[in-house]
């Protein structure tokens, strides 16, 4: 299911495991003036992989329609720059699941190359839609962080919101609604030194 690469690694591996229809992946994609970067966008719905195909047609792009967590298990270990997560379904963030999601983030773990990033940007929003107290949200905010640290990723920056030139469909939805629906960005390092 995935390109092959040992005769030619690309020197800047990038991948976006659920991409949605595709819009951050392409804007990446567009502005990287590396030659030897790939871009990989791994969608499980068919119909958003399919906007995302008529949406992005580098050279340089690989997009792949399946579940992420059977399709990042099939690339070699120490092998990305970096993986990007944006707004992942419950299941893959909430903390009455992290028994489900932390073996699969200890998986993206092995799959970076050492100094590798992974970027999450994840909501918390209340289930009345009421708006969300800071206090409540800091300390969801230090749950996420000690989760991930115990899997071995190390803090770098933690931003509230989402990056300003990222732009996805959720995002620029939620974006309306700061309040009721809290977004934040984590920005890991895989370090073993």
């Amino acid at each position: 299911m995935t390109k092959s690469f040992s005769s030619s690694t690309p020197s800047k591996v990038i991948v976006e495991i659920g991409m949605g229809d595709g819009r951050l992946l392409e804007k990446l994609a567009k502005c990287d003036d590396n030659i030897h970067s790939t871009y990989i966008g791994i969608e499980l719905d068919k119909q958003q992989y399919e906007n995302a195909k008529r949406r992005i047609n580098f050279a340089n792009t690989i997009l792949l329609n399946g579940s992420f967590e059977d399709i990042l298990p099939t690339f070699p270990d120490d092998f990305f720059d970096l993986v990007i997560a944006v707004l992942p379904d419950p299941d893959f963030i909430d903390n009455l699941r992290q028994w489900k999601w932390e073996s699969f983030y200890k998986v993206v773990y092995s799959k970076l190359k050492n100094h590798g990033l992974f970027q999450l940007i994840t909501e918390l929003t209340d289930e009345l839609l009421q708006p969300i107290p800071d206090k409540i949200f800091y300390d969801w905010v230090e749950y996420l962080l000690t989760a991930f640290q115990s899997i071995g990723f190390i803090l770098l920056t933690k931003e509230e919101g989402a990056p300003s030139d990222y732009s996805t469909r959720c995002i620029d939805q939620f974006r309306g609604d700061p309040e009721r629906i809290r977004m934040i960005t984590l920005n890991f390092e895989k370090k073993i030194d």
